[in-house]
């Protein structure tokens, strides 16, 4: 067991954050020292923010975390500054190093909590410090590394019970409650993390009230639940983002044991992970904090934040590193006031996604509402659709569409889509939302869902239109055939009877391409048949090919987003267009409605 007085004097020069220059220069761009982040006037409730010496929009983000057997409330500037943290600026992330409440100012939880504060503090400051919170990470040397580690394997887990011990892990510290505590990874450097084993190997010893008994008040023989609760290893399942560890073999001061069950209890659980123990490793000092092991580092976290939770499964390459998906920018990522990019994610294969380049200004409070698509001749790829739904996502909107990513400028020749695909996109981006580890996490309004298609899309969609997870429907340049057409369509097309209509269970809108468009009359007699929900038509003489290829997707653009922002995000304005019947003021544009 350990003592504190052991623990510093074990400590290589430069104090509890392991080996440091007497000074350090870190290359940074900017920085801010004593930042309160939990909105009181308590120095062990303030943080040193530093971004890297390369300017960008925004920074992946890796909160620090220096070691001191709990012991400190100060230690800040100490936290690895000439090794972890310079590394990392190195490689582009924003460094956030907080202080937290000792052991002698709170017991456990409370350090938790402040660090769990930490994190809600980088999301809701994000646009002030250029904070990029698609990617939010701990780290942390020896006691630091048992919170960096907590943090992970608790992410997403508010409050529970551990034996006898109801703790609250999320606590109320600091002015952003309403923002996620989760994080996407962690580094575990030299770290306690199952406080019932601390005498799992050879170390030094101690006197009798360990660093850990003053963090508990209590002794381990007393109430072992207590200390079950203060371990990182008791809170480990499938769902725990990436972590990484470095462990000496000849640590003195948290037994290299530790590290080791955390590694294998981490891989029998599914997690992402990877670990090192260097022979000659002790606690901290230049055999751990080497240019290979901090290159192991940051390559483990470009790895994790290029995709996110892929790393757990079959978007992994040979060296356990994530296959980082295509992207393109269209038209400038549109006229928004989101700038969009098109990409694919490895995780969602045959798909391709419109969103926002920054998920910063979403949010539990703000998220973005879902449009899925499904493509005309039943394409596999949006190649003929990318400026309307990227212009879409650019208005504030994440859209999936059927088919993989176009990246050069000419028609798709190959497999057609399925019908399923639509539902792929629904079931994945519920659960992107639920994950701790996405960066979609509680950013999408999974309660306003529109599905839509055009043409082949437009049957695909109504072949799904009971689904009781979409909001609304979008039929483009589309209609259901009937007998005495059928011949018409092309083979492989979903042909749903006109009995399916009476399947859809909200409101709808037919946009076609007037009477020259091959699908006018199966459109429009779709929509006299409808008069069970509200269902409208509006027409724009163009033909079937609508106006998908002009910039930012043309009149169809305008009549589309108008629909999705009033039936998606609540807009009234939105809905004069179609309810007042202001869209026949619109040069060329005709509207009906069914009155409900």
């Amino acid at each position: 067991m350990l003592c504190m007085a052991a623990w510093a004097t074990a400590q290589p020069a430069g104090g509890f954050g392991g080996f440091q220059a007497p000074k350090v220069d870190l290359p940074t761009s900017q920085e801010w020292k004593d930042v309160n982040y939990a909105g009181d006037d308590q120095a062990y409730h303030t943080c040193d923010i530093y971004l890297p010496k390369k300017e960008a929009e925004s920074y992946p983000v890796v909160i620090h975390i220096y070691g001191s057997a709990w012991f400190s409330n100060s230690s800040k500037g100490m936290a690895d500054l000439g090794t972890i943290v310079k590394s990392l600026l190195e490689a582009g992330y924003a460094v956030v190093c907080p202080n937290h409440r000792s052991s002698m100012d709170a017991k456990w939880p409370a350090q938790i909590h402040d660090i769990r504060a930490v994190i809600r503090f980088v999301r809701g400051e994000a646009k002030k410090y250029k904070f990029d919170t698609s990617f939010v990470a701990t780290s942390g040397f020896s006691s630091g590394g048992h919170l960096a580690s907590t943090a992970a394997t608790t992410s997403g887990l508010k409050q529970t019970k551990v034996g006898t011990v109801d703790i609250d892990l999320e606590g109320n510290v600091g002015n952003y409650l309403q923002e996620s505590s989760a994080v996407n990874a962690a580094c575990d450097w030299s770290g306690p993390v199952d406080l019932t084993a601390m005498d799992c190997g050879e170390h030094m010893q101690m006197g009798n009230d360990s660093p850990e008994d003053v963090l508990l008040a209590s002794k381990l023989a007393q109430e072992p639940d207590k200390y079950l609760s203060l371990s990182a290893v008791n809170y480990i399942d499938s769902n725990d983002p990436p972590v990484i560890i470095f462990h000496g073999d000849k640590d003195n001061v948290v037994p290299n044991c530790q590290g080791k069950k955390f590694f294998e209890l981490l891989k029998a659980a599914g997690v992402k992970t990877e670990a090192t123990f260097p022979a000659e490793g002790g606690h901290g000092g230049p055999q751990m904090y080497t240019e290979e092991n901090l290159k192991k580092m940051v390559h483990f976290l470009d790895c994790v934040r290029e995709k996110g939770s892929c790393c757990k499964g079959d978007g992994c390459k040979g060296d356990g590193c994530c296959k980082k998906g295509k992207s393109r920018i269209i038209e400038e990522g549109g006229t928004g006031a989101f700038k969009t990019v098109m990409k694919e994610e490895t995780t969602l294969p045959e798909h391709t996604v419109f969103v926002p380049q920054d998920l910063t200004p979403f949010n539990a409070q703000k998220p973005l509402p879902v449009l899925v698509w499904g493509n005309g001749a039943c394409a596999n790829s949006p190649w003929e659709h990318m400026n309307f739904l990227n212009e879409i996502a650019s208005q504030g909107y994440i859209v999936l569409a059927t088919g993989i990513i176009p990246m050069k400028d000419e028609y798709y020749r190959g497999p057609m889509s399925r019908s399923e695909q639509q539902i792929e996109s629904i079931d994945w981006i519920i659960k992107q939302n639920a994950d701790p580890t996405s960066p979609y996490y509680q950013k999408i309004d999974v309660k306003n869902i529109c599905v839509a298609g055009m043409s082949c899309g437009g049957l695909q969609t109504l072949f799904n239109c009971a689904d009781k997870r979409i909001k609304t429907l979008m039929i483009c340049n589309s209609g259901l055939f009937n007998q005495q057409n059928a011949g018409q369509a092309v083979g492989g097309m979903p042909m749903p009877p006109k009995e399916k209509l009476n399947e859809i269970h909200t409101p709808i809108i037919y946009i076609l391409g007037g009477k020259e468009d091959i699908a006018y009359e199966n459109g429009m007699d779709d929509f006299h048949r409808i008069k069970h929900v509200p269902a409208y038509a509006a027409n724009f003489p163009v033909g079937h090919g609508g106006t998908y290829r002009e910039p930012h997707g043309g009149e169809f653009t305008v009549v589309a987003l108008a629909w999705l922002n009033w039936q998606l995000k609540g807009d009234m304005e939105s809905a004069k267009l179609f309810k007042n019947g202001e869209l026949k003021k619109r040069k060329d544009w005709t509207l009906e409605s069914n009155g409900k």
